[in-house]
């Protein structure tokens, strides 16, 4: 927060004049704009508000970020460039969480740091750090400080906070009992005109429009979408309409407990009006939106389920109004027609299938590197039988099939590898979930859903958060392995993590021999011959045997001892980066080009399982933090901090350049990829984005390309 002023009172030519703080008119200021309004005036400020979304605001948001990410985000951006010497500080806080244990998007959570990056000119940004999962006394002390910036009065402030919170309560339960859109009762609070309840629209059809309020509520955003139906004779109703109880129940039946903060609005709402007198739905999302990219597909699911209209409408910078119009024509008329027909929606879901197996006989799980062949040995020692398919283009294609179009490509692989599981025999399938700010944690909702659909009975065995330290990991394969006696537990741990550290130490011997062999191929041609002698190893010690006399195979590799290799450090998500099919064996292709590469410590697994190290992912946070802090002051979740840290230490250690894998829409990555570009090191970076359109001649030539750089740079700072 490090700015100096801390009063609510300016001089000026003419005076004492009030401090002006800018809300921009975008994302989180149609949920809190009242409540965040009435904060500041409390405490003396004069708030000013961006103008409604035009054209040039989002052109210029556009301008400045990458398209990776969302079109909401670019829009806010805009709308920041538009408050730009129009006020003294620019209000946008870091809202991580609201609700215990329920995540926010990671763009919400490094929005102020995105835009320092990308809008240098901006004014001081005021950016309290809204988490509830933290204890109260942070919580409190970060709203006390933003309330520092205006007034020394402790009390003042407490008087602030107070009066802030109980106009949001009455905001909230205005629309619910008004049944008022957002724009209408923040006018009405305004005291404007425009705040009127609506006269009664004679319709005959009603439509439920679903989403973010920033999608819903933004008429440049979304072509004036709610005008254009009301013409269209429909009666349009919100989420904001419905009453929180009825929210939190509908969310419920569908999702059991919310993961994404503001998951209310879309799956609870959605869930409210598909058993409701609407006639239809109508999802409203952003192109790239990870939250909805999952969440709309189980509403979608449970639409046909109910046989009830359903129309998804996907925006972005390039959606067309005629397009559009022409979509919801459509969808009207069909909604009318089944109306004329008389045609009936279920009021009741059948029940899902249920797990039939209370015991594990075989397990699926989805290959992921090596690892696989570390776990092939623990369900072995626990005497169940395992089946990992391997990731192959018939992988991709039926992930790709069933899965929600927009989900991330390692969402597509997994549910791709337990489709072929299944297809072999499993009963049993393992999944690894997470918590955050990442869709991981959403997978298995989704993935559980899609696979029930098709018509699999199975058994689906969740990995949660709370059981990744040592005594959870045990007692949970404990009931994966049908309680066996916990000698055999440990002796399965063991052989699990031995193997796996083998694997790990075996992959950075060849990633460092592959640059110096004298005859390519060498180091790849040991190293497959080291990972089936582990695979097919029965006992630890023999595992370690087999670790040595490799290593030692290793070191006898004809090598160029002029070489002094180029330097490449490869950051990103970890699915991208630790899967060779998924990033197109581009360890083994650098090797080729003469490239020692160096991958982030948290994507080896024996980091891990190390003795005390399950935290590994948090403690390597906690180094890298003095090498983000200038750039990324948060977690954003996934590997994203570790992506941006990682360029900024990589640059001082003598490293050529970076090569940054991230799937297609990864939030946090996304997030990384556009401070990256912001940073002050001088080092080069190659983005490269995952998805099922990628091929390998393209990612060559891409690789080629940057080694040439890199090794003219080398020789010109050599010069």
């Amino acid at each position: 927060m490090g700015e100096n002023t801390r009063l609510s009172l300016k001089k000026s030519e003419g005076g004492v004049v009030p401090v002006r703080v800018g809300i921009p008119r975008s994302l989180l200021y149609y949920q809190y704009y009242p409540m965040w309004q009435t904060f500041f005036e409390e405490l003396g400020a004069e708030v000013v508000v961006s103008p409604p979304t035009a054209g040039e605001i989002v052109a210029s948001g556009c301008s400045r970020l990458t398209s990776e990410i969302c079109l909401p985000v670019r829009v806010f951006c805009g709308h920041v460039i538009s408050l730009t010497g129009k006020c003294d500080y620019l209000f946008i806080p870091s809202v991580h969480s609201v609700e215990k244990k329920v995540y926010n998007c990671p763009k919400f959570i490094g929005l102020p740091d995105l835009i320092r990056a990308n809008v240098p000119e901006s004014p001081p940004i005021l950016d309290p750090d809204i988490d509830v999962n933290k204890k109260k006394r942070e919580l409190y002390w970060s709203i006390y400080r933003l309330g520092q910036h205006f007034s020394r009065n402790p009390w003042r402030i407490r008087k602030a906070v107070a009066s802030a919170m109980e106009v949001h309560r009455s905001y909230r339960a205005e629309m619910r009992l008004q049944k008022l859109t957002i724009p209408q009762t923040i006018a009405r609070m305004r005291q404007s005109p425009e705040g009127q309840t609506p006269a009664n629209l004679v319709s005959d059809v009603t439509v439920a429009a679903i989403g973010h309020p920033y999608l819903v509520h933004d008429e440049h955003v979304n072509h004036n979408l709610v005008t254009k139906l009301q013409k269209m004779g429909v009666k349009v109703v919100f989420p904001e309409m419905v009453k929180e109880a009825d929210l939190s129940r509908s969310l419920a039946q569908i999702v059991e407990r919310p993961y994404w903060t503001y998951e209310e609005e879309v799956v609870g709402a959605g869930g409210y009006y598909l058993q409701s007198d609407a006639d239809g739905i109508i999802s409203i999302v952003a192109f790239g939106c990870g939250p909805d990219s999952l969440m709309i597909e189980l509403l979608h699911r449970r639409a046909a389920k109910l046989n009830k209209p359903f129309l998804n409408l996907v925006l972005d910078e390039h959606t067309t109004e005629t397009g559009l119009v022409t979509r919801l024509e459509a969808f009207i008329d069909m909604i009318r027609r089944r109306k004329r027909k008389q045609i009936q929606t279920v009021s009741v879901l059948p029940p899902l299938s249920l797990e039939s197996h209370e015991r594990t006989k075989i397990l699926g799980i989805q290959s992921f590197g090596s690892v696989v062949f570390a776990l092939r040995a623990v369900a072995k020692v626990l005497g169940i039988t395992m089946v990992a398919p391997p990731i192959t283009k018939r992988t991709l294609s039926l992930g790709t099939r069933y899965s929600p179009e927009s989900a991330c490509i390692p969402f597509k692989f997994i549910l791709g590898n337990f489709i072929e599981a299944l297809d072999q025999g499993a009963d049993t399938l393992l999944m690894i979930s997470s918590v955050n700010a990442c869709r991981l944690g959403y997978y298995g909702k989704v993935h559980e859903q899609i696979l029930r659909d098709m018509g699999y009975d199975f058994r689906f065995f969740k990995l949660k958060s709370t059981q990744k330290g040592l005594i959870g990991v045990l007692k949970a394969v404990k009931r994966l392995a049908n309680d066996a006696p916990w000698p055999t537990i440990i002796a399965a741990y063991q052989m699990g993590t031995t193997k796996i550290k083998a694997l790990d130490d075996i992959e950075r011997k060849a990633q460092q021999v592959r640059p110096l062999e004298m005859e390519k191929g060498t180091a790849d041609n040991v190293y497959r011959q080291a990972v089936k002698a582990i695979d097919d190893a029965q006992e630890t010690k023999l595992v370690t045997h087999i670790l040595t006399r490799y290593m030692k195979e290793m070191d006898q590799i004809a090598i160029n001892p002029k070489i002094i290799p180029l330097k490449v450090g490869v950051v990103g998500e970890i699915y991208a980066v630790m899967e060779p099919f998924v990033n197109m064996n581009l360890e083994v292709e650098l090797g080729k080009l003469g490239v020692e590469v160096r991958r982030t410590k948290s994507t080896f697994f024996s980091e891990w399982v190390r003795h005390g190290a399950f935290n590994v992912l948090n403690e390597e946070k906690k180094k890298l933090k003095k090498y983000a802090q200038p750039y990324l002051r948060r977690d954003v979740g996934g590997h994203g901090f570790e992506s941006l840290a990682e360029k900024v230490r990589l640059s001082t250690e003598g490293y050529d350049g970076i090569i940054h894998l991230a799937p297609f829409t990864c939030m946090p990555e996304a997030i990384a990829s556009n401070i990256m570009r912001a940073t002050t090191e001088d080092i080069p970076v190659l983005t490269i984005l995952c998805d099922e359109q990628m091929a390998k001649a393209g990612i060559l030539t891409r690789l080629e390309a940057f080694v040439d750089l890199i090794e003219w740079r080398r020789k010109k700072l050599n010069n």
